[in-house]
């Protein structure tokens, strides 16, 4: 073990010694320090060596310029002033980045704001739409007898007991306005899908830049401005599971299409809940599925269930009510036990043929044997 003593003075005797042949001088470090005693560990050394320099104001590269005592201090200073002005430039780009951020939050905070006032209002407008449909349900059927052929233009009735066909026609007009918003949401995400296969997940003002500049005039005419904001609230409510979008740190893509851990529970329950009909009906309801695939080609789920006969959906509510997640988790259960059915690269379905019509039941294997 070596004492402070012994490092400080070989430390000085080190700084002492004239450069070499080669013009350097020898620097105090701990290796050398060791070197010099020949003897002791660098965690002996170590510490004393660090309050020598520190007492000494050892800087090494201006001692190797040999410059004046002078010179040499007012180089520190100036050294030590520009490394403060580094770091008080430093901080100033980081309140600067932290001031940007802070005004981008602000932004969203907005767009997020206009997004829930539009969404007040349309559910505001839905509540009246189903007060409607309620005084439609109580006093419409008599209202269609009395006047078949209703009018946009026709005036509230006199006579206090008849039913109000003013709300009547508003209600249908409601309908209209609802249908022709469905089928303009439903376009939106046709490309925002086709933007998201041609260039994967994408943020949401990406996303609302790559929409078609007609789509976007479009809104307007269905009631329904689209504005960043907007598309993210409706793109959010597409990226709930079995709706076949996801929302990955920031970004909207495709969503890997799997069975739901809730589906498939839900599913069980169903079976356990009436498990008599309930199996010839599936295999009814998933043969009509493959015969829509045969006649229309590859679809989509969604695609799918608009070509369904109205009162087989309907008839589905009395085991579970069919949705494109559930529908989707049926056609890829069916697939891993070989059923006709095949899956695509851009997630639609399509069915497999052969030359023996499929039952709704047997495997493809056994349709080939059978053909």
């Amino acid at each position: 073990m070596v004492g402070k003593n012994e490092v400080w003075n070989a430390a000085a005797r080190i700084r002492a010694r004239p450069p070499g042949p080669d013009g350097r001088k020898e620097r105090v470090s701990v290796r050398n320090v060791r070197k010099e005693l020949g003897k002791g560990s660098f965690s002996d050394i170590s510490r004393p060596l660090f309050e020598w320099k520190r007492n000494e104001a050892y800087q090494p590269i201006i001692e190797e310029a040999a410059l004046s005592d002078a010179f040499a201090t007012r180089l520190t200073t100036l050294g030590r002033e520009m490394l403060e002005q580094a770091r008080v430039e430093v901080t100033r780009e980081r309140l600067a980045e932290f001031a940007v951020r802070a005004e981008a939050a602000a932004g969203e905070r907005s767009s997020l704001d206009e997004a829930l006032d539009r969404v007040d209002e349309l559910e505001e407008q839905l509540a009246s739409l189903r007060l409607e449909m309620e005084r439609m349900r109580s006093g419409g059927e008599r209202a269609l007898e009395a006047r078949p052929v209703i009018s946009a233009s026709v005036e509230a009735p006199t006579d206090p007991d008849a039913p109000d066909l003013a709300g009547f026609v508003e209600t249908l007009m409601g309908r209209k306005r609802a249908r022709d918003a469905d089928a303009f949401w439903q376009d939106v995400r046709n490309a925002v899908e086709a933007s998201m296969r041609k260039k994967g997940p994408m943020p949401v003002h990406g996303l609302y830049n790559a929409l078609p500049e007609a789509l976007k005039a479009r809104s307007a005419e269905v009631g329904l401005p689209l504005t960043p904001a907007w598309l993210r609230y409706h793109l959010l409510r597409l990226s709930q599971p079995g709706e076949g979008l996801a929302e990955i740190d920031g970004k909207f893509g495709l969503a890997p299409i799997a069975p739901e851990t809730d589906e498939s529970k839900d599913l069980r329950e169903s079976v356990e809940a009436d498990p008599l009909g309930k199996r010839p009906f599936w295999r009814r309801f998933v043969l009509r599925v493959h015969e829509v695939l045969v006649e229309h080609g590859p679809l989509r789920v969604e695609d799918i269930l608009a070509r369904l006969p109205a009162e087989l959906i309907l008839e589905t509510r009395r085991f579970q009510k069919i949705t494109p997640g559930h529908l989707r988790f049926k056609i890829l259960e069916r697939i891993k036990k070989g059923r006709p059915f095949e899956q695509l690269a851009d997630g639609r379905f399509a069915a497999v043929t052969s030359a023996c019509p499929w039952d709704g039941e047997v495997p493809l294997s056994k349709m080939a044997k059978a053909g």
